[in-house]
């Protein structure tokens, strides 16, 4: 009984409030719900630059994107800002392709990873591109890779309070290791 009644007034509310917005003589757009509450982002904490400096366009994606896309394409000669306020952690990828000069590429193509968070003191690197073992580079490559990628950055990335930073990225062939 309780419950149709609750059920009742619920039902009567409502229609006070149709009727109430429905009328042309109402002007307080509190009672019809029509304020426009403009939403805000806190400022990001982390972002990153990416520069395409390659002849191929490469995939990038992320965890968490302050206010756009969370995965895309950087075009060949582009450049792309990726940011985010998220606090716990965000992994920012690029996807590098090899040079097309190289025939028959091997790997087909490369990993690149920035993982940063924010240990509630300061937003800072967690584990750069080296920290994750990005591949192929002239450093961390396998038998029969004939290409790298090669990544010149604005600041030292294995900084933990370097979370502001561009990285440009170029390619280039390199000596097959059997």
């Amino acid at each position: 009984m309780n419950k149709l009644f609750n059920t009742s007034c619920a039902i009567l509310l409502s229609c006070v409030v149709w009727m109430a917005c429905n009328d042309p003589k109402t002007e307080d757009p509190a009672i019809c719900c029509e304020e426009v509450v403009e939403l805000k982002t806190s400022p990001p904490k982390f972002t990153l630059t990416v520069i395409n400096h390659t002849d191929s366009d490469m995939k990038w994606e992320q965890s968490w994107a302050l206010t756009g896309p969370e995965s895309g394409v950087v075009a060949a000669g582009e450049t792309v800002l990726l940011s985010s306020n998220e606090v716990d952690s965000d992994h920012i990828n690029v996807y590098p392709v090899a040079p097309t000069s190289v025939d028959q590429p091997n790997p087909s193509n490369g990993t690149f990873s920035m993982q940063y968070g924010f240990d509630g003191h300061i937003a800072r690197v967690y584990c750069d591109n080296v920290c994750n073992k990005g591949y192929p580079t002239a450093d961390v490559h396998y038998d029969g890779t004939n290409w790298v990628y090669v990544t010149e950055w604005l600041k030292d990335p294995s900084v933990q309070t370097n979370t502001t930073n561009t990285v440009t990225f170029t390619t280039e062939a390199f000596p097959v290791t059997e």
